[in-house]
C-alpha cells in the first residue's frame, strides 16, 4: 500500500489547435466566444494541473501535450512529454511509461485534465481511497465514462478511455472508488450544463480569467 506522498499523476492535454472539441461544439457563442475556446480549454488544464501538483500525496505530475503549450505546464513544475498524436490512450501510455522510468515502484494515476472545479483536497481524497485498491477508478458524473484510473503497480495500468470506458475499466479489474456522484473529481467538462455546474462550484483562476470573471 502506498504512503502519503507517493503518487505520480499523468495528465494528457491537447494543444490549442485541438482542445476540447466536444465541449466547444456544445457551447453557444454567447457562453464562450469561438476565438476563446481553445485558450479556455488549455486554461482548464492548467488549473487542474496546478491543483494536482499541490495535493499532498503527489510527488510528480507528468503532462503529455504538444510543443505549443509545453512551456506553460513546465512553468508549473510539471514534467512534460510530447503527445504522440495518436489518441488519448496513447498519450496516457506515454505518460505512464515515463512514470515507470522516473519513479519506479510508485503508484500512478491517469487523470483527465478537464476537471474544471477540482482542488488539491479533492485530489488528496481520491488518492487516499486509491491506496486501498491495486486497481482503482473514478467514473464521470453519468457513470459511463472515466475521469481517473489508478494502479499501485504502474505496469498494471492499461488505459481504455473513450466512449463507455467505465465498463471496459471495470472488466479489466478496476474497482470504483467511493466518491459521491456529484464530487468535483467526477465532473469533467463535456457540455454546457457541465460548464454551468463547474462555474457554480468555482472554476480555477486561469479559466475565470479567460471568461473575464
Amino acid at each position: 500500500m502506498s504512503a502519503m506522498g507517493d503518487w505520480v499523476v499523468v495528465m494528457p492535454v491537447k494543444g490549442t489547435s485541438g482542445s476540447k472539441s466536444r465541449l466547444l461544439g456544445g457551447l453557444a457563442e454567447s457562453e464562450i466566444p469561438e476565438a476563446l475556446r481553445a485558450e479556455f480549454a488549455v486554461a482548464l488544464a492548467l488549473d487542474a494541473v496546478d491543483a494536482v501538483r499541490t495535493a499532498l500525496p503527489v510527488i510528480r505530475v507528468i503532462v503529455v501535450t504538444s510543443a505549443e503549450v509545453s512551456e506553460r505546464f513546465e512553468s508549473l513544475g510539471a514534467l512534460v512529454r510530447r503527445d504522440p498524436g495518436t489518441g488519448l490512450n496513447a498519450a496516457f501510455t506515454r505518460g505512464v511509461r515515463a512514470a515507470m522510468e522516473l519513479n519506479p515502484g510508485h503508484p500512478v494515476a491517469a487523470l483527465m485534465s478537464d476537471l474544471a472545479a477540482i482542488r488539491p483536497r479533492d485530489v488528496t481524497a481520491a488518492l487516499e481511497l486509491a491506496n486501498a485498491h491495486p486497481l482503482g477508478m473514478l467514473t464521470d458524473k453519468d457513470g459511463t465514462g472515466t475521469t481517473m484510473l489508478s494502479a499501485l503497480s504502474p505496469r498494471d495500468l492499461v488505459p481504455r478511455f473513450g466512449l463507455g470506458s467505465a465498463r471496459r475499466h471495470r472488466e479489466a479489474g478496476h474497482v470504483e472508488l467511493e466518491l459521491a456522484r456529484g464530487d468535483r473529481m467526477r465532473l469533467d467538462i463535456d457540455t454546457a450544463d457541465d460548464l454551468a455546474t463547474a462555474r457554480s462550484l468555482g472554476l480555477g483562476p486561469r479559466a475565470r480569467a479567460v471568461l473575464g470573471q
